[in-house]
């Protein structure tokens, strides 16, 4: 696949993603799942791991388990009626197990285990990867609601196409920032001005509609536009330089990387800065 078919790719995942943020938790959860096996199933080959099909059945497994542990904590806060602790406690302890996992995965090998730490390594990022990405489960329970997703997930997308440039990175890189920021701002400006005010969670199951000002939405857009530049560009630093890149799953666990890493820094933006 070319640059542009993979910034194409990411596009369509960001705007999976963004419409199933407005279907539900389950179908939001779907949206991640899909994230995560395409993380799984291209990753070994991006970055040349042995055992590949085990590598990918194990990170797969990580991405369903996050996913299925996001939908049952958000539910379960949810009949309780409080938020306010945050939704994503039990994330880690996923983390944790995963990791456990990963070294169960290589103990089970029977290929003479060539290039352990390497294919530790490359497993355990992976299974970091799809962990963060369960976090797009969560955006909807911030502040912001789920019209926080859209407006990240098209500063990603923005940042992607200049990613997707055969500028150097030393060009790239700032014009992501600006663009990043710029979309941003004006995806959450447009989100305020159709009241994409959010809802505040409070104690009691009781909230606070529209509690969100159309400031705090500009901030909010405007930091989320420039984590995605940093984002986009780092990733783009890093998968350039893979020979696998090109190739069609590689490429699309390229496309769906930054769309996953990007659940945890809108989750981080919803719960802190649109208060």
């Amino acid at each position: 696949m070319s640059a542009s078919a993979t910034a194409t790719a990411t596009f369509a995942l960001a705007a999976l993603v963004g419409l199933a943020s407005f279907g539900g938790v389950a179908v939001l959860a779907v949206a991640v799942v899909l994230l995560g096996v395409l993380v799984a199933a291209g990753w070994p080959e991006l970055l040349d791991l042995p055992a590949r099909r085990s590598s990918t059945g194990v990170v797969a497994a990580v991405a369903v388990a996050a996913a299925l542990v996001a939908v049952f904590t958000v539910q379960a806060a949810r009949a309780e009626g409080s938020q306010v602790a945050g939704v994503l406690g039990h994330l880690p302890a996923v983390a944790a197990l995963a990791l456990l996992v990963a070294f169960g995965h290589q103990l089970l090998r029977r290929d003479g285990r060539p290039r352990l730490v390497e294919s530790v390594t490359g497993v355990v990022t992976a299974q970091a990867v799809v962990v963060l990405g369960a976090a797009w489960v969560a955006v909807p329970t911030t502040y912001a609601g789920a019209a926080l997703a859209p407006v990240v997930l098209a500063a990603l997308a923005a940042t992607s196409a200049v990613a997707a440039t055969t500028w150097p990175l030393r060009v790239a890189g700032p014009v992501n920032l600006l663009v990043g920021a710029a979309v941003g701002w004006l995806a959450s400006s447009v989100t305020a001005l159709l009241g994409g005010g959010g809802t505040t969670p409070l104690v009691g199951g009781s909230s606070a509609i529209g509690a969100v000002s159309e400031g705090r939405w500009a901030v909010a857009g405007i930091v989320a536009g420039l984590g995605a530049g940093v984002l986009v560009s780092a990733w783009r630093a890093l998968s350039v330089r893979l020979p696998a890149a090109r190739t069609l799953p590689a490429a699309l666990a390229v496309a769906a990387v930054p769309v996953a890493l990007g659940g945890a820094g809108a989750y981080l933006v919803g719960r802190l800065l649109l208060l």
